[in-house]
This record gives C-alpha cells, sequence and structure tokens, in this order.
C-alpha cells in the first residue's frame, strides 16, 4: 500500500510546491512579501495607478488587459505589467535599480576603451 500511494503523494506534493509565486502589496512601491498563487492564477501583476497607487498580485494571465484590471482595482488610470515568473512582478524602480551594476559596468569599461 505504502508503494501504491508513495508516487501519488509525490505527484500532489510537487504539484503544490510548484505553483507561482508573486509579490503582494498595495501601496508599496518595494514590495516584499511573497504568496504562492491559487491554482487559477498563473500570473503576477504590477500596476501602478494615478495618482500613485502600487498594486502587487496575483492574477489570470487571460485576464491581463486594461478594462478587467481597472475595473478589478476600482481605478481609472494605470499602467500594469503581467508575468508568468516566479517574483517577477517587482516595481519598475526595483527591476531598473538592479540594472543599475550592469549599466555602470558597461560605462567604465566605454570611458576605459575610449581614453586607453
Amino acid at each position: 500500500l505504502i508503494f501504491v500511494l508513495s508516487p501519488l503523494l509525490y505527484k500532489t506534493e510537487r504539484k503544490i510546491s510548484h505553483s507561482l509565486q508573486c509579490y503582494s502589496c498595495v501601496n508599496q512601491v518595494d514590495c516584499t512579501t511573497a504568496i504562492n498563487c491559487s491554482h487559477n492564477q498563473d500570473a503576477c501583476l504590477y500596476a501602478k495607478a494615478v495618482p500613485l497607487k502600487f498594486y502587487h498580485q496575483c492574477w489570470r494571465f487571460q485576464d491581463c488587459n486594461f478594462e478587467i484590471i481597472a475595473r478589478s482595482l476600482g481605478e481609472k488610470e494605470l499602467q500594469y505589467h503581467c508575468c508568468q515568473k516566479n517574483l517577477c512582478n517587482k516595481s519598475d524602480r526595483t527591476r531598473i535599480s538592479e540594472k543599475t551594476p550592469l549599466l555602470v559596468t558597461l560605462l567604465l569599461v566605454a570611458v576605459c576603451h575610449f581614453y586607453l
């Protein structure tokens, strides 16, 4: 009986542990709270509403369009980004700051190449 149930339990455990993870916060620019999304939520959403309200949450990829997002969040004007990788819904500011070391390195290489 154990040998029969073990593969079933393993598959169930694997399925649960492989759910998408997204940041989940409202009105925090640099959200650091991560959650496991439910089985029907296959995307992460980052939305910035006017005037400056931020949303990070799990979402359904098929619902990633302006009308549905704006209606669901109760916002009239917003920019949004949907993605389907773990913790991909960081704020614009966080995404830019992660690229800073790369940009600085490229700039230094260009300056050294110009002067040498």
